[in-house]
């Protein structure tokens, strides 16, 4: 229990860091455009100046709070199910090793499995809240600083959305593909090293899954890119437009402009669900394990017998 409350308010403090850490974002070009429009104001521009410094030391702080916390918690976490993992292994019975599993896959998802669950819990959670919080952020300071453009921009939003959430189903089935065809791989390995051609085959199939993984996540990733500096092309466009029909100031189109391209850092926040993807691919084939209950369970008690005696002869063993 007390391991679950410090991971508790490590992933309490870490998520509160992180959303600071992503508002600070479009906070800072909020001043940024206090301070275009204060160039010439002597004092009023020192003032502006000073906002940016200690903003900057806040962001520093609660960067470095986030990245602490999820990073520890993530390393405990993924400490514990290997744990876990390997307590379930040692209490399975001779079938479970027969049928459904071989030792070259129980080592493969004990030293990669857990790595792509702890990337899952851990680092990546804080970059995708903070990326999620630039990205409202981003959008609740653009709407207060000029409404009219950030409607325009808003238009990008679902596109951009529809292309995350398609690169991110595919990402998990691919993932899935690649884990499985790698642990058959490592199996081959295992049991048969001299067998390189078996093993070279096995392989082909990995490498085939991986290519179709990277094609994905590179499409996926490519038109999250275009729409995010698509959405930049247009509100530099009609920017200028308000700037010379509806009399917007400079300060205030540069401070909508930066915070709508601070919110299009959501596109950053798809190598973090990549990693979910991944990490739950693995934690599903690991947790099934897990709560496997063997036929033959040592854990359950049973009758143990005070004296056993007994001859083994072996015949025609070669």
């Amino acid at each position: 229990m007390a391991d679950d409350k410090l991971d508790i308010l490590l992933m309490v403090v870490g998520t509160i860091s992180a959303i600071g850490n992503g508002v600070s974002q479009p906070l800072m070009t909020l001043i940024f455009g206090e301070l275009i429009d204060s160039f010439g104001g002597g004092d009023r521009s020192t003032v502006v100046s000073l906002k940016l410094v200690y903003l900057g030391i806040g962001a520093g702080i609660a960067s470095l709070l986030q990245m602490v916390c999820w990073m520890v918690t993530g390393e405990r976490q993924a400490t514990r199910i290997r744990g876990l993992y390997l307590k379930t292994i040692l209490r399975q019975d001779v079938e479970f090793f027969d049928t459904q599993t071989s030792t070259g896959e129980i080592i493969g998802r004990m030293s990669g499995d857990t790595i792509l669950i702890q990337e899952a819990m851990g680092e990546k959670v804080g970059k995708f809240i903070q990326f999620f919080s630039t990205f409202f952020g981003g959008f609740i300071i653009a709407f207060c600083r000029g409404w009219l453009l950030s409607i325009v921009l808003c238009t990008c939003i679902p596109a951009l959305v529809a292309a995350g959430a398609v690169s991110a189903v595919l990402m998990g089935k691919m993932a899935t593909r690649g884990q499985t065809a790698y642990a058959d791989a490592g199996n081959v390995v295992e049991q048969t090293v001299g067998a390189i051609r078996t093993y070279d085959a096995k392989l082909v199939i990995a490498y085939k899954a991986s290519v179709k993984q990277g094609l994905a996540s590179g499409t996926g990733f490519g038109c999250m890119l275009f729409m995010v500096f698509s959405t930049y092309g247009l509100a530099i466009w009609y920017g200028g437009k308000l700037i010379i029909t509806k009399g917007y100031s400079g300060g205030k189109v540069v401070n909508v402009i930066m915070s709508i391209m601070k919110g299009g850092s959501i596109g950053q926040a798809f190598p973090c669900v990549n990693a979910f993807a991944a990490g739950q691919a693995a934690a599903y084939k690991m947790f099934e394990t897990i709560h496997r209950k063997p036929k033959i369970d040592a854990d359950c008690g049973g009758i143990i017998l005070e004296d056993i005696k007994g001859e083994i002869e072996l015949k025609d063993v070669y």
